[in-house]
């Protein structure tokens, strides 16, 4: 008897079918971790942000205010049969003109922000062409 005979029998079709599942698993378990990788990232960079930008817009408040008092005082000096008053006014219209713009423009950039794990989307689509396609 020969027992040193090499198998030519190929896997059985529950073999292959359990291990396609098993590579479809871990395929998506490893797009979750880069899904929840992404979203983290973009968080942690968003509350950074988040905070340089409420420090800067206080900042920048209080110096406004001083600038806005600064320039009426002057142009009630510069013109001086204009009211005080009036000299407030006319620099307190120029400034909330000029607030409204970056808030118009500010709402046009929110407006074209994407939120989208594109990292994800990309590894997702070549998967599905992969899986439509396996050459």
């Amino acid at each position: 008897m020969d027992t040193n005979r090499i198998s030519t029998a190929e896997p059985e079709v529950g073999t292959l079918i359990k291990g396609a599942f098993q590579d479809l698993e871990k395929l998506a378990n490893q797009h979750i971790k880069l899904f929840k990788r992404e979203i983290t990232d973009d968080v942690t960079k968003a509350a950074e942000g988040l905070v340089a930008l409420i420090i800067g817009l206080n900042t920048l408040f209080v110096g406004v205010v001083v600038l806005a008092i600064g320039l009426a005082l002057g142009l009630a000096t510069w013109i001086p049969s204009l009211p005080t008053w009036a000299a407030f006014l006319i620099v307190g219209v120029l400034v909330c003109i000029g607030g409204g713009v970056l808030l118009f423009l500010a709402q046009n950039r929110f407006k074209a922000a994407t939120p989208v794990a594109e990292k994800t989307i990309e590894e997702l689509e070549e998967d599905a062409k992969w899986l439509k396609n396996p050459k």
